[in-house]
């Protein structure tokens, strides 16, 4: 018998299903990884890594062991990547007198699988050297970073090497809205008419030659005035070509990742969950387990030969000889050097259209497998043709000409698969000769403001990131993932589907910046990302690599302590003064980190608080807790000091002045009778949830778990368990004890 490891449960299914005489079993992910409470890096010795088995992997590793002293041969077949790589290193540390395979599975069929065993290869270690690097590279930023944000801010938050910088391309943008000033600008249009009656709409395209600058409706006024007064109106050219359009290339892991966002408002992290699940197999019927796309992180735009002609005889097949591209087209690269170890993404066979698979898939993978399927398809299509038609329309003079465009579509091509949402409306315009005499039926003006950047979705900051170098296919969804768990970047209701960065977040970018600019920047860490290419290309030695930035950094960072040391923390004060003693209030943040609120400088010795309303990059004390709390005539029942009537998140509430030493919270609930658990005691009041949402339950809580989500019906019993407790819901009024519904 013949050992397999993979990484996942679907993934080994789906070869046990291709592969006789082997046992495959599932590491689920890495096994070993740095200490999780522990820095695991000897900087002293050459960066040499401290490696532990991951809590909770114990037994998964002792399974692999014992399964492996019986096997004949053992293969390891994790992702095709530097984290499958380092999976398999660190799976064979522990099988070291073993005969260990690598096998790379690009894509998971039955010809797939069987050509990756029989090409059987070792262990990459440039690709292991590679993820090695990475890995202390982020554990040294994290570990040294980290501390100075929770001086600086709170406890509890992680400065990432490539996160920090994905969180300043959001932070930046945001304030690129904040701060953007509208510009007025001016329209104008004309109807114009031919002899036979038959109209069409132009924009002014030049006045007296120039492209026309309209910064104000005076000048608008005047324009206008000009353009009624003009005689003589004519077609000054029809100019007519003849206009192909490509295909877009097949998809490679930042393309899908942006158009499954664009599409259907989808997070890179979502998108590559059900990419894994296409490719690691999904249940088709009587033709059981099968992998449907090949390996979907990569950076390649290439096509296998053999994967080209099947798609070629099936486009001549299916659509017809019309639509076969005349030559095998092929793609690079735009940026030049990509890792191409793998194929672009696409389906493993052609012929498993979407419709074919439909029954099989859930709606989201059969969205993700469409628009990759229709993509790959498209590639060996042939192009699409159009008539471009543009006009001119000028009076004699042509000192005002406007212009008018418009295409027909010719021959639909690559477009009968795969046209984006608007791209396939044709413009036919009316007929035209140069030179023929039309009239001016009228003319109109617009007011228009520029508009202020778009906010980033998921998909334009992956291509953001990809673009300026920073991270790679395997990483940018959890790049995005991290700073939004981080509660450093919120996905906002509006627009859909858009990115915002958070008070939080801000701080955190802003403190970054004014200690360690030469750190978090694009540059350094583009640069790093290529510094590990060159270590998986075998150009670099892994340790050069770190000793030349372990050097660099030390500097950076001795230089922040510096500046920390003679500026203080980074602080975000409020415009106003504390109500209590007059000292200036400061931005803080609540446990969770995502609700920001101000104190009092002075805390602990002065414990006023309240809440932040922002104005832009200003913060303000909201005019509930702009007073001092009022002191009451009533005394703690923990400490007997006074009370005073204080204003929170969910309004007015009664609390001890000795706090933060004493934390009492008297609560005046209003009451609603008695519980009606039998034999309870105790009384029902109103309450409110951790998110704030109100609910009735029993004084007597732990002990009676009685709560509703409604209050009781004031004199009301069932008449079937005669529980004081009737409820009047949207479906009518019901008992709350054992549901009888009452009848009115």
């Amino acid at each position: 018998m013949k050992l397999l490891v993979v990484e996942s449960p679907a993934k080994a299914k789906t070869l046990t299903k291709y592969l006789k005489g082997f046992k495959v079993l599932a590491s689920m992910g890495h096994v070993r990884d740095l200490p999780e409470n522990d820095f695991g890096v000897d900087i002293e010795h050459d960066f040499a890594p401290t490696y532990v088995t991951i809590k909770g992997k114990e037994k998964i590793v002792r399974t692999i062991q014992k399964e492996a002293r019986d096997a004949e041969e053992i293969y390891l077949g994790s992702d095709p990547d530097r984290e499958g790589e380092a999976i398999a290193y660190h799976i064979a540390s522990f099988l070291a007198e073993k005969n260990v395979h690598r096998v790379l599975f690009h894509e998971i069929t039955k010809n797939g699988v069987l050509k990756a065993i029989q090409e059987k290869t070792s262990i990459n270690e440039h690709l292991v050297n590679a993820q090695q690097a990475r890995r202390i590279l982020d554990r040294i930023v994290g570990y040294r970073l980290s501390p100075f944000l929770w001086r600086s801010v709170k406890k509890g938050l992680s400065a990432g090497r490539v996160q920090s910088v994905a969180l300043k391309f959001v932070v930046d943008r945001e304030r690129e809205i904040a701060t953007f000033v509208p510009e007025e600008y001016w329209t104008i249009k004309a109807i114009f008419a031919k002899k036979d009656g038959s109209t069409i709409e132009s924009s002014l395209e030049k006045v007296d030659g120039q492209k026309p600058k309209i910064g104000s409706e005076a000048e608008a006024d005047t324009i206008e005035t000009r353009i009624k007064t003009a005689g003589g109106w004519c077609v000054i050219s029809v100019e007519q070509k003849r206009r192909k359009e490509n295909p877009l290339p097949p998809f490679n892991t930042s393309a899908l990742q942006q158009e499954a966002s664009r599409v259907y408002h989808m997070s890179a992290d979502r998108t590559m969950r059900i990419a894994q699940a296409l490719y690691e197999g999904k249940e088709l019927g009587e033709e059981g387990t099968t992998g449907l796309i090949t390996y979907m992180r990569t950076d390649s735009f290439r096509i296998a030969p053999e994967a080209n002609a099947a798609l070629r005889r099936f486009i001549a097949q299916t659509y017809g000889e019309s639509y076969l591209a005349d030559y095998i087209r092929t793609y690079e690269n735009k940026k030049g050097k990509v890792q191409d170890a793998h194929e672009a993404i696409r389906p493993t066979d052609v012929t498993l259209t979407p419709e074919r698979v439909k029954p099989y898939l859930s709606k989201e993978e059969l969205n993700i497998y469409t628009l990759i399927w229709k993509r790959f398809v498209a590639t060996q299509m042939k192009e699409a043709e159009f008539n471009q038609t543009t006009i001119l329309f000028g009076d004699t003079k042509e000192s005002f000409v406007f212009r008018r465009s418009g295409q027909v579509m010719l021959f639909d091509g690559y477009r009968k698969v795969w046209d984006r949402a608007g791209n396939g409306r044709d413009e036919p315009l009316p007929f035209f000769t140069e030179h023929e005499e039309i009239s001016l039926e009228c003319v109109s003006k617009e007011q228009n403001f520029t508009k202020p950047p778009a906010r980033y979705t998921e998909g334009s900051l992956v291509k953001e990131l990809e673009e300026k170098g920073i991270g790679r296919p395997s990483t940018y969804a959890a790049i995005i993932n991290h700073i939004i768990e981080r509660k450093y970047v919120e996905r906002l209701k509006e627009p859909k589907g858009a990115l915002g960065a958070t008070d939080l977040g801000m701080l955190i970018n802003d403190t970054l910046q004014q200690f360690f600019p030469d750190i978090i920047n694009v540059k350094f860490t583009a640069n790093m990302e290529e510094k590990l290419d060159a270590i998986e290309a075998g150009e670099e030695q892994w340790l050069t690599v770190l000793r030349d930035f372990y050097a660099a950094f030390e500097r950076t960072l001795a230089e922040g302590v510096k500046v920390i040391k003679e500026k203080g923390r980074k602080r975000v004060y409020a415009e106003e003064k504390c109500p209590n003693c007059g000292a200036r209030l400061v931005m803080r943040f609540s446990k969770k980190g995502n609700r920001p609120f101000l104190s009092c400088e002075k805390y602990p010795d002065c414990t006023f608080s309240g809440d932040i309303v922002k104005e832009g990059e200003t913060i303000h004390l909201s005019q509930e807790t702009r007073t001092a709390p009022q002191v009451l005539d009533e005394k703690c029942p923990t400490c007997n000091a006074l009370l005073v009537m204080r204003t929170g998140r969910f309004g007015p509430f009664k609390a001890c002045s000795n706090y933060p030493k004493c934390k009492t919270i008297v609560r005046e609930n209003e009451s609603f009778g008695p519980c009606p658990v039998k034999g309870c005691g105790g009384t029902i009041e109103k309450r409110r949830s951790k998110k704030g949402k109100v609910f009735y339950g029993c004084t007597n809580y732990p002990t009676c778990q009685f709560v509703s989500w409604y209050p009781p019906i004031p004199g009301r019993t069932c008449p079937a368990c005669r529980a004081a407790y009737l409820v009047e819901k949207k479906s009518g009024v019901s008992c709350a004890i054992c549901g009888e519904k009452v009848k009115e």
